[in-house]
């Protein structure tokens, strides 16, 4: 549920900024933070599922050609979920502020710069630098978030 109402989120934002700010992809944000909570099988195979959904849904509502977002999406799920895999349960806890930071910035890095890397265009680049710009509070707040939810595990 809580994807849905981010995906509703950013959707929103992009309507009502009309064009004139470049808006995070919160959705994937969403789907990093929740792989790095819960690094089940199951729930990576969810997160892939639901990283395709989303992205579909968001080419047909703003791209047009249905795959770039879509590609870019489950990209980041499969790279989130190999790169995660190989840091042992109990280091997982400690000292991966930076790799956290790594994997949530990969997530706004990939699925906009997909478009720009197969359509070209010197447009799209300052869309792209507009957008990472753009995207560094939307960062820092679920690391924020996923921080705190740490702290909070550990004192349990």
């Amino acid at each position: 549920m809580t994807l849905i109402i981010l995906w509703l989120i950013q959707d929103l934002l992009t309507v009502f900024s009309g064009g004139g700010m470049q808006i995070p992809g919160l959705f994937i944000l969403g789907i990093v933070y929740k792989l790095l909570i819960d690094s089940s099988s199951e729930s990576s195979l969810r997160s892939i599922w639901c990283a395709f959904a989303g992205g579909i849904l968001w080419d047909l509502r703003w791209v047009g050609i249905p795959g770039f977002f879509t590609l870019g999406y489950v990209a980041v799920v499969m790279i989130v979920i190999q790169v995660w895999a190989l840091i042992p349960p109990q280091g997982r806890i400690s000292g991966t502020g930076w790799l956290v930071f790594v994997l949530m910035e990969i997530s706004q890095l990939i699925p906009p710069l997909l478009p720009v890397l197969i359509l070209g265009g010197s447009a799209g680049w300052v869309f792209f630098i507009r957008q990472q710009g753009n995207s560094l509070p939307a960062i820092l707040l679920f690391m924020y978030i996923y921080s705190r939810k740490v702290k909070n595990s550990q004192k349990v």
